[in-house]
C-alpha cells in the first residue's frame, strides 16, 4: 500500500474534513512527481531531507505560484512528516527547517468615494428607510454585520446634535459605544419614524424578529447591482469606513476602538495603501 494512501486513510479515519483530504493528498503527489522527475527515481521517505523540501519550494516559485499556495503545500509535506515520524517512517522531520514564504497583506480595499455615491443613489432610489438606514449605518459605523442584526431599538440614543449606538455582543461579547454622525443620525430618524417606537430588533423582518446576516448581505448585493459595483459586501463597507477614516488623518487608536478591533496590528493595516492608492500615486508623475 502506498504510504500516501496509508496516511490519506488515517485522515479519513480522524474525520478530516474532504477539502484537507483533498489538498494533502494534491500537494504530496505534487511532490512525489517532481522528486520523480527531478532525482529520477521514486522517493523513499527515509531518503528525503531538508534539501529536497528546500529545493521543492524553489521549484514551485520559479513555477509561479502564489506564497499561499506554496505555504499550503509546505504545510500538507509537514504533516504529512509528522505523521510519518510518529508511526516509526523517518527518523527526523526534513521539513523542521523549512520557513514558510511570508505573505504581506494589502490593505483590505473598500468603496471609493465615487463608488459610495453610485451605492447611495441606487439605495436612495427605491426610497425604503429601513434599507437606507442600514446602509448609511454600514458606512457610517463600521459595525459588523451581526453587530447590526442584534441592536435593539433600545440600544439607540439620538439627540438633536448627537448620538451613540450601543453594540452588546461585538466580536469577544466586548461592549462598545459608536457614536452617530449627522448622515446616520438623519437616516436613523427616518426609519424610527416609519417603523414606530414599540421594543424590539430594531431592524426587523416581516415576522419581528431581526434580520439575518444573510437579509442584509443579499441586500446589499442586489443594490451593488443596481449601482454597477462588483464584489460588495457589508463587510466592504465597513471597510470603507476605517479607510476614510485614517485617510482623514483619525489617529489609529481612535479608529481601533470604533471599529471594535481587539489587536492594533489589524487596525494598522488600514495605514497600508491600496492598489488605487499606488495607482493614483504614479499617475500624478504622468506626462500628458
Amino acid at each position: 500500500m502506498d504510504v500516501i494512501d496509508e496516511f490519506r486513510a488515517e485522515l479519513m479515519a480522524k474525520e478530516a474534513s474532504s477539502a484537507t483530504i483533498k489538498a494533502y493528498t494534491l500537494d504530496l503527489n505534487k511532490f512525489k512527481r517532481w522528486y520523480a522527475e527531478t532525482v529520477g527515481e521514486k522517493p523513499l521517505l527515509k531518503s528525503i531531507g531538508p534539501l529536497d523540501i528546500a529545493e521543492f519550494k524553489r521549484f514551485l516559485q520559479t513555477q509561479g505560484q502564489k506564497p499561499a499556495t506554496i505555504n499550503r503545500a509546505i504545510a500538507s509535506l509537514r504533516v504529512f512528516f509528522r505523521w510519518a515520524k510518529e508511526k516509526g517512517l523517518v527518523s527526523d522531520d526534513p521539513t523542521e527547517s523549512i520557513k514558510r514564504i511570508r505573505v504581506v497583506k494589502n490593505a483590505p480595499s473598500g468603496l471609493q468615494r465615487n463608488e459610495q455615491q453610485a451605492l447611495m443613489r441606487a439605495v436612495m432610489k427605491e426610497e425604503n428607510p429601513r434599507d437606507i438606514a442600514i446602509v448609511s449605518l454600514l458606512l457610517h459605523t463600521g459595525l459588523r454585520v451581526a453587530e447590526l442584526c442584534n441592536l435593539d431599538i433600545n440600544d439607540v440614543l439620538l439627540r438633536e446634535r448627537s448620538g451613540y449606538l450601543i453594540v452588546k455582543s461585538g466580536k469577544g461579547n466586548k461592549y462598545r459605544e459608536v457614536p452617530l454622525n449627522a448622515t446616520a443620525r438623519n437616516a436613523l430618524r427616518k426609519w424610527l419614524k416609519n417603523r414606530g417606537k414599540e421594543d424590539g430588533p430594531l431592524f426587523p423582518n416581516k415576522k419581528g424578529r431581526p434580520l439575518t446576516s444573510r437579509n442584509i448581505q443579499y441586500m446589499i448585493a442586489k443594490y451593488a447591482y443596481n449601482a454597477r459595483l462588483s464584489g460588495v459586501t457589508p463587510h466592504t463597507l465597513r471597510h470603507t469606513f476605517c479607510k476614510a477614516l485614517i485617510d482623514n488623518g483619525v489617529s489609529i487608536d481612535r479608529v481601533a476602538q470604533l471599529a471594535g478591533h481587539s489587536d492594533l496590528n489589524t487596525t494598522m493595516l488600514y495605514t497600508k495603501p491600496t492598489r488605487k492608492d499606488l495607482q493614483n500615486t504614479v499617475e500624478k508623475i504622468a506626462w500628458e
